[in-house]
């Protein structure tokens, strides 16, 4: 009993939601930023990405993620919290900081123009 019990909490764990975290991020990373459904999570906040540097960004994202959470916690207590920002801000963070271990600092500003919709050549300016 104490065996099936430790398989079921493994199941369910905190090592599963972030494995299910790090799986989503990779399989959002394999449709690429021009897939519509890149686009529809995370051109809000590619957007407002536009001009930053990696670094900025990550900052920026750590931020937001920050004030969303306490916002979450205050709204939860009043009965009225939805997850779905935190997720999206989760799995930005994760991509970030994964394309910074990746060394793609170059790249971001073309990744980030394809995630938002902006042309690659006013992405360059």
């Amino acid at each position: 009993m104490d065996a099936a019990l430790a398989q079921i909490g493994a199941g369910f764990g905190d090592a599963a939601l972030v494995n299910a975290r790090k799986l989503r991020v990779e399989c959002l990373l394999r449709l690429g930023p021009q897939h519509p459904a890149v686009r529809a999570r995370f051109s809000a906040r590619a957007a407002l990405l536009h001009a930053k540097s990696l670094n900025a960004a990550i900052a920026l994202a750590d931020r937001w993620w920050r004030d969303e959470r306490k916002a979450h916690q205050i709204a939860s207590a009043l009965g009225r919290g939805n997850r779905l920002s935190l997720e999206v801000l989760r799995d930005l963070r994760l991509i970030l900081r994964l394309m910074r271990f990746k060394r793609l600092q170059v790249e971001f500003g073309a990744i980030i123009a394809a995630a938002c919709g902006c042309d690659f050549a006013e992405a360059a300016e």
